[in-house]
Formats: structure tokens, sequence, C-alpha cells
């Protein structure tokens, strides 16, 4: 139906730039955070992420002519495993492509097609920038005994569920021992109720994670990409990172590799302005903060404090693109912005500049191509075509310490 020039200009120049412009549209991370495919070793393994964990101390003043004794630094070169963030594929009637390309072009279906397909893809891979690398969606709250109904709970979101579709196939786990394997949905009833496709059991706080997402060993194609939740923290990622740490760094042999976090023994209390300088007065010694990303209520709670103290000022800067409410700091400008994948009760203090999405390809997309070299391949004995494209690619840090997480906050009613 197209020839190989006709599909690789129609994928490459229009689809992928469509997809890359609905993921960006939907993800604040993945538009703002830098990307770089130059550290990424020969054999596409891994990339290569610099950092210092810890530098020379020789320095100081001295009440003789001598220089302090030189000393190395050490610095740190950690692993940032390539991971299958997305594997996806598109089916095309092929009567509707046909009919289209008489208009000169078939991007009535292909828009149609992709549309619905890469609105999923850029929540999901907002999700994966966002929490913890472990691939966990949420959690079964109650045993199940032979039954269909599942109901779920988050450490994360009230919305426990918002993740999960209907025909979407998912596994379960606790620990590393699968329970249910392959399952799909069948329906999403409530925020916290799903209707499985048979009969199954599983254990109370099992796991719920997308079918084959799940594993226990971290490694080259394992697993998800990191996220926010993983790297913002003080102790070991989950699995697959809870045995060799993140990028392989456990925190028992590096104490510095932590963020800053300022919790109160899970108790909620009230947003304040003095909170926020707390954390802000850990991070910049490390880093400098350029955004604080918080969940729709606690952006609330802040215009609500630049509401009621007129000292703090009620105005917009921007991050990247995203517009946020001015945070005003040592006299900086901070953006406080509102992403809706952040967790409740919780601000993200970010120094965006030390954070990287490895990526293998620079144009995000990469479609596979069949034996005959074309993109579009025929589904055998039915007059349907089908394109199947990836990302691989993952998030990295070179300077944990340089974060921030104020968390246990009071979220509106």
């Amino acid at each position: 139906m197209f020839d190989i020039t006709t599909q690789d200009s129609l994928f490459n120049e229009y689809i992928t730039p469509g997809v890359v412009a609905e993921i960006v549209s939907r993800s604040k991370l993945w538009a703002n955070i830098r990307k770089s495919w130059k550290q990424i070793e020969p054999h596409g393994r891994y990339a290569r992420q610099k950092h210092l964990m810890a530098s020379t101390e020789a320095t100081g003043a001295r009440s003789d002519a001598s220089y302090p004794t030189a000393q190395e630094s050490t610095p740190g070169e950690s692993k940032v495993y390539i991971k299958r963030a997305q594997m996806f594929s598109l089916k095309w009637d092929g009567l509707a492509l046909e009919a289209s390309t008489k208009g000169g072009t078939p991007m009535s279906a292909m828009e149609f097609e992709k549309k619905g397909l890469f609105i999923r893809m850029a929540d999901d891979l907002s999700r994966q920038l966002m929490l913890d690398g472990s691939g966990r969606i949420c959690q079964a709250n109650g045993a199940g005994i032979t039954t269909p109904d599942l109901v779920v709970n988050s450490p994360w979101y009230t919305n426990a569920s918002r993740f999960l579709k209907a025909d979407r196939v998912i596994d379960m786990y606790l620990a590393a021992a699968l329970e249910v394997n392959s399952r799909s949905i069948t329906s999403v009833d409530s925020t916290t109720e799903i209707t499985l496709s048979g009969n199954e059991s599983w254990t109370d706080d099992a796991w719920i994670f997308n079918e084959n997402a799940f594993t226990a060993t971290e490694g080259m194609g394992k697993g998800e990409m990191m996220g926010l939740m993983g790297i913002i923290d003080d102790a070991d990622p989950p699995l697959p990172n809870a045995a060799a740490g993140l990028q392989g760094l456990l925190i028992a042999d590096y104490p510095d590799w932590i963020a800053n976090i300022f919790g109160n023994g899970g108790v909620d209390r009230e947003l304040s302005e003095d909170l926020m300088v707390q954390v802000m007065d850990e991070c910049e010694d490390y880093s400098q903060v350029d955004v604080i990303l918080t969940s729709p209520g606690v952006r609330r709670k802040y215009l609500q404090l630049l509401k009621e103290y007129v000292t703090l000022p009620n105005t917009k800067v921007l991050w990247g693109g995203w517009s946020g409410l001015k945070f005003d700091y040592d006299g900086r400008e901070i953006p406080v912005v509102m992403d809706k994948f952040t967790p409740e009760g919780k601000m993200l203090f970010l120094d965006s500049t030390q954070l990287t999405i490895h990526t293998l390809n620079p144009d995000l997309i990469t479609w596979e191509k069949g034996d005959a070299g074309g993109i579009l391949q025929k589904v055998a004995n039915y007059n349907q075509y089908v394109a199947e494209g990836h990302i691989f690619a993952n998030l990295g840090t070179g300077h944990r310490r340089g974060f921030g997480l104020l968390e246990d906050i009071t979220e509106p009613a």
C-alpha cells in the first residue's frame, strides 16, 4: 500500500513528532528533564552517570607557606540501565488506510488510531518518572479467594485504580512471588474496586503490576524506569534496586547517597512557609532547587497561603513552558508547579539540572522494521496492518542529596 520511503516519511515526520508532542503536553517531567544519548556505553546496555560522591578536603587557612596535603577526590560513576520504558503496537484497517490516502495522505486513519494510545503512553511514562522504579501500580486491600472482585489501595493516591483500565492485563506479586498471572481487567468500578476477567486468589497487600513488568533483578531491559519517588528518598529503592541500591550504590556503602526528607511520622500537618524554607535550606547546601512539584491538592493549599499572607506574592513564574506560583527564597523566584502525577500530600524540591533521561534514540521513538524494511506489516490473512515501536530509556541522577521531599501535608477535602 505504501512504499518504504513513504512509510519512513509518514512515521518519522508525522507520527513520531505527534507522539512526542502528546507526551510533552501531558508529562511535565518528560517535557522539562534533560534528555541525553551521549553517555550510553557502546553496547547500549546502560548509561554512565557521573557524580561526585566525596570531594577533597585539601583546603583551608595556613599558618605557614605550605599547601595542604593533596588528596584525590573520589568522583563516582554509576550505571543507569536502559529499560524498555514503552513497547507499543498500532493496528489499522486496510480499507480505512487506503480510503484516507485518496486525499493525499493517510492522516485521518493514523490520527484516530494513535491519539488514544499515545495519551495512555504519556500517562504511563509520567507514572514511571514519578514513582519508585519498582513497577508497582497499587496493591490489594485484603486477600482474595477464588474471586474476580479486587479491592485496591495505594500509598500515593486516593484514586488507587487511576492507572488501571478495562482490558489492561496485570500480574500480582507478593514480594517476588507471583500470585496472579496475566489476568485482564473487565471493568474499573470505582477508585478502589476493579473486576477481573476470571476468578483468582491473592494475598493481602499483594502488588499489582502491568503484565510482564515485574523483575526482582536490576539490569538492561528489566522492569520500568526509575522515578522521582525512588530518587528522592533516604532509603534504597524497592525491588529491583533493593539489593544493589539506586544505580548500584547502596546507602550502607555511601551514606551521603540520600535525599532530604521532611516528614511527620505519617501524621498530616498544615503546609507552612517555614516548612518549605526548612527543606530549601537543606537542599541548597548541595544544589539550587529550580522547581517545586506539588499534587493538585497541595497546590490549592499553597495558593491559600498566598492569599492569607500578603508578604507572599501571588504571581506566576515559569518552569520550562509550565506556569507555576512563585515561592521566594534567598532572592530567587522558584516556581511551585502542580503535576497531577505527584503523590498526594507531598512537595518535591528538584534541581532539574541534576536529572537526566538517558535514551537510546535522540528522536525518542524507534519504529521496528520487518524483513522487507517496511514499518507497516500486513497481518496474515487479514486486510489489516500493524506497526510496532518502542521507547528505550531510564532516569538517572548524579546528585541525590540536592533533592528534597516535604510530605505528610494535609490535603484539602
